[in-house]
């Protein structure tokens, strides 16, 4: 077992601990569950990042948002001569949308409604003038009623605006976050169309860069589309995701992108509705002929009989 501070117990980690990974801990002081994650410090990071932090969490738990994870706890911890943070979250009974995307268990109706909840989420934090600045699939945690919480609020903000750069979040961060360091609320369309795309198609749209000049030249190639299935089911979806992943004509807040979501639900509908009812016409129609088809079978096995019988008595005369 790995223990942090001597206070916060890992209790799902059979390895090496990932850096910025969110692991579920027990807290021995208060015998209960939390998440626990550490943050390596690195060059990215601010010298004033830690008190930051602390200021931020507190504006934050003010918020009390049911889908914003609470930050509980703030710390250094030092290991084999490397310093870290760690940040202590409320405990949320669900997993990591990563793990739904890539375990094949959505569809398009359950993507639009977490992703209509992650929007919803991120206009409350809008409304308090607070971006998230590092959203991915592995801080989105979603339960079986698909309610969902939200980590990592403040901790790109209490780095002034510059995302710390956690293991493997490169694919999701927006151009200006990996060109300059800038983040806002569109480096979050951004990073929601990267995760749309994903759990559409099975895969990151831009690929993975080793590092932020290999990781721009493959956003500014651009996404190909050839090597993906677009049908008339998703295509309303997948031009949400062209609007939120481009570079100009791009979503200006929330409600555009939630009036589309709702224009996608509602063509879809639309589509499988027209589909149930043709398929009723078919098996209708399939009833209907069913008695005439027997009819013509019974006139042509009497035609036949009556053409052998004349047949027969020809042959005798």
């Amino acid at each position: 077992m790995e223990y942090i501070s001597g206070r916060y117990e890992i209790l799902d980690n059979n390895d090496k601990i990932v850096c910025g990974k969110l692991y579920k801990a027990r807290d021995l002081e208060n015998d209960v569950l939390v998440y626990i994650q550490l943050l390596k410090d690195n060059k990215y990071i601010s010298k004033s990042f830690l008190p930051n932090l602390i200021d931020e969490s507190t504006m934050l738990n003010e918020i009390n948002s049911y889908n914003i994870a609470k930050i509980l706890d703030l710390g250094i911890h030092l290991s084999h001569e490397e310093r870290y943070f760690y940040v202590v979250n409320e405990y949320f009974c669900g997993i990591e949308l990563k793990k739904i995307i890539k375990g094949n268990y959505i569809d398009l109706n359950s993507i639009v409604t977490i992703t209509k909840k992650i929007l919803k989420t991120l206009d409350t934090g809008y409304s308090q003038g607070l971006y998230h600045g590092s959203l991915s699939e592995e801080n989105i945690f979603v339960d079986e009623n698909y309610n969902i919480k939200i980590y990592d609020y403040c901790i790109t903000k209490a780095n002034k605006g510059v995302n710390v750069r956690k293991d493997n979040c490169i694919a999701f961060l927006s151009p200006h976050q990996l060109n300059i360091n800038y983040t806002d609320k569109e480096s979050d369309f951004f990073t929601l169309g990267i995760i749309l795309f994903d759990a559409i198609f099975k895969k990151m749209p831009f690929g993975i860069g080793k590092d932020e000049a290999e990781m721009l030249k493959l956003i500014d190639k651009g996404i190909d589309w050839n090597t993906v299935g677009i049908n008339n089911e998703n295509i309303a979806l997948v031009n949400i995701v062209k609007k939120l992943t481009r570079r100009t004509e791009k979503y200006n807040g929330i409600n555009e992108i939630l009036i589309d979501l709702s224009n996608f639900m509602y063509v879809k509908a639309d589509i499988e509705e027209n589909e149930e009812i043709d398929e009723f016409d078919e098996e209708i129609d399939t009833q209907i002929n069913k008695p005439k088809n027997k009819i013509f079978q019974k006139v042509m096995l009497l035609a036949l009989t009556v053409t052998m019988l004349i047949t027969v008595i020809t042959q005798f005369r």
